[in-house]
């Protein structure tokens, strides 16, 4: 099967468009409030990871969530994230193929979304501690800061797998992605 047909990257295209335009308010609403409330910010993190677990889910294919996730950010150039948007996309697709890559993309089941994601997010709640100044907030602050990001993180890969499952069962990966995934036991 080759990797870059047409059919793959008009799909990859179509899911990296839906999910720029709906990170765009992400943008602004996470500019707004990032530095002022970051429990809020915490909360709607998970958000970015929306796109890139219904490209991996729905085409089960090497590249699909850097694909979508690129796609994504050239329409977000648009949010107060101006160009950097590609470069936060692209660490967040990444990020999470990684996994599968690991894998060699040979599973795909639930339990590496998340454990990807939460991985992810451990690098990403270390990063954070500095930019927020974490250490500065009480201690249940601290907790709480930690709890919603990785539940937003939770939230939204269970999101995307309904919504990879629901494209699936409409026939939207029909020949594009290898056969369907055996049920985990």
């Amino acid at each position: 099967m080759k990797t870059l047909t047409t059919r793959y990257l008009m799909a990859c295209a179509a899911i990296g468009a839906a999910t720029g335009v709906l990170l765009i308010p992400a943008y602004f609403v996470s500019f707004a409030i990032s530095a002022a409330v970051p429990l809020a910010y915490a909360a709607i993190a998970g958000v970015w990871f929306l796109g890139p677990v219904v490209a991996l889910a729905v085409l089960r294919r090497p590249g699909a969530a850097v694909l979508t996730m690129f796609l994504a950010g050239i329409i977000n150039i648009a949010s107060p994230a101006g160009p950097s948007a590609i470069i936060t996309n692209l660490m967040v697709g990444g990020a999470l193929e990684l996994g599968f890559l690991i894998t060699l993309y040979r599973i795909w089941r639930p339990w590496l979304f998340f454990l990807t994601g939460a991985l992810f997010q451990v690098y990403y709640a270390i990063s954070a501690y500095a930019y927020f100044n974490i250490d500065d907030m009480t201690t249940a602050a601290q907790v709480a800061f930690f709890v919603l990001l990785f539940a937003s993180a939770a939230i939204f890969t269970q999101l995307g797998l309904i919504i990879a499952k629901r494209l699936t069962a409409a026939g939207v990966a029909r020949g594009i992605a290898p056969a369907p995934v055996p049920a985990a036991r």
